[in-house]
C-alpha cells in the first residue's frame, strides 16, 4: 500500500516535469513569446469585473475544482516564460497605476493534465480630477466650466451644486456648461463638486474635485450713470453704479449705434473715454455676465459742449439741448468762476445771457451742468476775456507820502469798472504849478515809488489814470504833493502847504522832532500852520533833525522828507585889549557857541607867529616870549570845527593897547 501510494506519487510528479519540459522546452517558449497564446494545457477562471478603476481590487473567481496547485501573476508582460513569472496563490490584487493588464494563470489538471495556462485582460481606468472654474452670474446662477484637457473617458459627470442638488451629465452636456440657479432662499454662498463617473462593470469614480466658495449675486438691477463730465477736449470722466458684483460694460454711441468701448468692471466706479470731447458724446453702462443673461442697460447719458463769446458788456453763452435720455430732464444750472449764476428749467434752452457787472479785460470762465434724474453732466470750462466800452470810473483816491527818501504814491482803483489787467499811469510836475510829465506806468499794481525823485530838492506833484484792458482811460486824478521841509528863517522851519491827499484835506500838521543827541522823538501839533519858530531850547544842539506829518480828515498820514535844521557857529571877539594890569580887558580871548574843536593863532606886523593855542578858554595876555609886547596891530586867525563838523575860518586885526600911567 505504502510502495503504490509512493509510485502513484512519483508517477504524478514525472508527468508534471514531463508536462513542464515539453511546455518550456518547446522552440516558442526558448524564444520568448507569450505564452498565453494557445496554451497546449489550457486551465481556466473568472475575474469579478473587467474594468475597475486605480485604487480597486480584481478578484480572481470561477476556478475549476479539479484544477489544482493554480498560482497567478497579476501584471504578465506578455513576453517572459512561465518559469520566470513570479507566481502566487493570491486571488486579489489592487492596481496603483492605470492602463491594460493580463493576469497569467499557471496550475495542474482542469481533465487536460500538468502545466495549465490560462490569461485574462482586466482594465484599470484612471481616477484624475475633472479640472473646472464657476462663472457666477445674476439671478442666482452658476455656470460650470470644465477644462476639455481634464474630462478623461468618463462615462459621465456628477454634479454635486452645493444644495442639496445632484446631476450626471454626460460628456457633452459637461462641454455645453450647465449652468444652476439657486433658490432665492438659503446661503448665498456654495462649494460645488464635480466627478467623473465610469458605468458597470467598472462603476467608479474619479477622485473629487472642488470649487472654491462662489458668492451668488442676485438679480441684475438698472446700472445708473451718476455723472459725467468732461475735463478736457479729449477725456470724459463717466461715474457709475451697479449692483455688488455685477460685471459692467460701457458702450459708446458712433454714427448712431452704440458699440462696446472694452471698459470693463465690476460694481461702481469711473470710467475716463479718450474720444472728440468738443462734439457731443453719449454712452450707455451695460450689465454682462458669463451665463449670457439679457443685459440691463442704463439710461442714455451725453456730454454738453458750451460755447462763450463776448460781447460789450455781456458775455454770450450757447449749447446744443441736451441729447441723452430727456424724460428725467430738471433744470440746466450755468456757473461763472464757480458760482452758480443762472439756471433754466427748460431742455430745449440753448441759449443765455451774462450782463452781471462785465468789466473789460476780466477773465470769466462758465460751465454749464444739467441735472437729469440722478445723474450731473458737466461741460468742460470755457473762459472768455470781458468787453466794455464804457469809460472807467475816477480813480477814488490818492495819497503820496516820502518813505526810504523817496516819495511814494498809492492809489484807491475805480470799484465799480475795475479789470482784472490795467495799468496806472503817472506824472509828475515840479511843485503845483509845474508842468506835469508821465515818469512810470504800473500793470496790475496800484503802488508807485518815484526813484527819480529828491525830497529834498522840493515837492513834487501828482496825477494818476486809469486804463483798462481794453484802453480807455480816466480821467486824471486831483493832483497830490509831497510835503517838502525847509527853513526859510535863521531860527524857524517852513514847509509847502499843497495837499498830499485827495479827495480828502489836510486835518493838521504834526512837526515831528527826533532829537540829534539820543534819536527821541516828541511832537508838535501846529493845526494848519506851515512855519514853526524854534525855541531856545531847540537851538541848544547846533543841528536838530524834523519831519512833517500831515493827517487827512479821515485819518490818513503823509509824511515829509527828513529836514536838519543846523545853526551857523558863532564867534565873538574884541577890537582892541589892554594888558596894561588893571584887571579890565587884559586878555584878547574869543568866545563861542557850538564849537567842538579851536585853533588861535595871533601874528605881529611881519607875521611872524607871536602866540597860539588850540584852547578855546585860553586868550593872548599881550606878551611874547615872557616879554610884553609892543602897543600896536596885530592879526589873528581862528580855525573852527562845529558840532557838524564844519570848518569856519576867521581872520582879522586886534589893537593892543598900553595904558599910559
Amino acid at each position: 500500500m505504502e510502495s503504490g501510494v509512493k509510485t502513484n506519487g512519483l508517477t504524478g510528479w514525472l508527468s508534471l516535469a514531463l508536462g513542464l519540459y515539453l511546455l518550456l522546452g518547446s522552440p516558442r517558449f526558448v524564444q520568448g513569446q507569450n505564452v498565453c497564446a494557445n496554451p497546449r494545457f489550457p486551465g481556466d477562471f473568472s475575474v469579478d469585473k473587467a474594468k475597475i478603476c486605480v485604487g480597486s481590487s480584481v478578484n480572481i473567481v470561477g476556478v475549476p475544482a479539479n484544477l489544482i496547485s493554480a498560482q497567478y501573476n497579476f501584471e504578465y508582460d506578455g513576453k517572459s516564460t512561465i518559469d520566470k513569472v513570479t507566481l502566487a496563490p493570491t486571488k486579489a490584487h489592487t492596481y496603483s497605476t492605470p492602463g491594460s493588464y493580463t493576469i497569467i494563470q499557471s496550475g495542474t489538471g482542469n481533465g487536460a493534465g500538468t502545466g495549465t495556462i490560462f490569461c485574462k485582460e482586466v482594465v484599470v481606468l484612471p481616477v484624475d480630477q475633472v479640472k473646472f472654474t464657476v462663472n457666477v452670474c445674476s439671478g442666482r446662477r452658476a455656470i460650470l466650466v470644465p477644462d476639455g484637457s481634464t474630462l478623461g473617458q468618463y462615462d459621465s459627470y456628477e454634479i454635486r451644486w452645493g444644495d442639496g442638488t445632484v446631476e450626471r451629465k454626460t460628456r457633452a452636456e459637461l462641454t455645453n456648461q450647465p449652468a444652476h440657479t439657486y433658490s432665492n432662499s438659503g446661503n448665498t454662498v456654495y462649494t460645488i463638486a464635480l466627478q467623473g463617473v465610469y458605468n458597470p462593470p467598472a462603476d467608479c469614480k474619479s477622485t473629487v474635485s472642488q470649487s472654491t466658495p462662489i458668492s451668488l449675486i442676485g438679480a441684475a438691477t438698472q446700472p445708473t450713470i451718476s455723472a459725467l463730465k468732461t475735463t478736457s477736449d479729449n477725456t470724459i470722466d463717466i461715474d457709475y453704479q451697479a449692483n455688488t458684483g455685477i460685471a459692467v460694460q460701457l458702450y459708446q454711441k458712433v454714427n448712431g449705434a452704440y458699440v462696446s468701448t472694452g471698459k470693463t468692471s465690476t460694481g461702481g466706479g469711473t470710467f475716463t473715454v479718450q474720444t472728440d470731447a468738443k462734439q457731443v458724446q453719449c454712452f450707455q453702462v451695460v450689465t454682462q455676465d458669463a451665463c449670457n443673461s439679457t443685459p440691463v442697460k442704463s439710461d442714455e447719458v451725453c456730454s454738453l459742449v458750451l460755447d462763450a463769446k463776448a460781447a460789450n458788456k455781456q458775455n454770450n453763452l450757447s449749447w446744443q439741448a441736451y441729447a441723452g435720455t430727456a424724460t428725467q430732464f430738471r433744470f440746466y444750472r450755468i456757473r461763472r468762476n464757480g458760482v452758480v449764476n443762472g439756471q433754466l428749467t427748460s431742455r430745449t434752452t440753448t441759449t443765455y445771457t451774462d450782463a452781471n457787472d462785465i468789466t473789460c479785460g476780466t477773465q470769466y470762465c462758465y460751465s454749464l451742468e444739467a441735472t437729469v434724474g440722478p445723474t450731473t453732466i458737466t461741460s468742460q470750462q470755457v473762459c472768455v476775456n470781458g468787453i466794455n466800452d464804457g469809460t472807467p470810473g475816477d480813480i477814488e483816491g490818492v495819497v503820496v507820502s516820502i518813505e526810504n527818501n523817496r516819495p511814494r504814491i498809492v492809489a484807491n482803483l475805480p470799484a465799480a469798472s475795475l479789470s482784472s489787467t490795467f495799468t496806472l499811469v503817472v506824472s509828475r510836475a515840479s511843485g503845483s504849478s509845474g508842468t506835469y510829465q508821465q515818469v512810470g506806468t504800473l500793470v496790475n499794481q496800484n503802488s508807485f515809488v518815484d526813484e527819480s525823485a529828491d525830497p529834498a530838492a522840493g515837492s513834487y506833484c501828482y496825477q494818476l489814470s486809469y486804463q483798462s484792458a481794453c484802453g480807455l482811460s480816466s480821467k486824471p486824478s486831483e493832483p497830490v504833493c509831497s510835503v517838502f521841509l525847509n527853513s526859510n528863517s535863521p531860527k524857524g522851519i517852513d514847509w509847502s502847504a499843497s495837499s498830499p491827499f485827495t479827495p480828502s484835506t489836510v486835518a493838521e500838521y504834526i512837526v515831528e522832532v527826533i532829537d540829534s543827541v539820543n534819536n527821541t522823538k516828541r511832537e508838535i501839533r501846529v493845526s494848519s500852520n506851515t512855519h514853526l519858530d524854534l525855541t531856545d531850547a531847540d537851538l541848544e544842539s547846533q543841528t536838530q533833525k524834523y519831519r512833517i506829518i500831515t493827517a487827512s480828515s479821515d485819518g490818513t498820514v503823509s509824511y515829509s522828507n527828513f529836514y536838519t535844521f543846523r545853526s551857523e557857529v558863532k564867534i565873538w571877539l574884541p577890537d582892541a585889549f589892554t594888558p596894561d594890569g588893571d584887571g579890565m580887558n587884559e586878555v584878547f580871548l574869543a568866545k563861542g557857541i557850538y564849537l567842538d574843536q579851536f585853533r588861535m593863532t595871533i601874528f605881529d606886523r611881519w607875521g611872524e607867529v607871536v602866540f597860539t593855542t588850540t584852547d578855546k578858554q585860553q586868550g593872548w595876555d599881550g606878551t611874547v616870549n615872557g616879554q610884553r609886547a609892543l602897543e600896536g596891530q596885530y592879526l589873528y586867525r581862528i580855525e573852527v570845527i562845529d558840532q557838524t563838523n564844519l570848518k569856519t575860518v576867521r581872520t582879522g586885526g586886534v589893537l593892543l593897547v598900553r595904558s599910559k600911567r
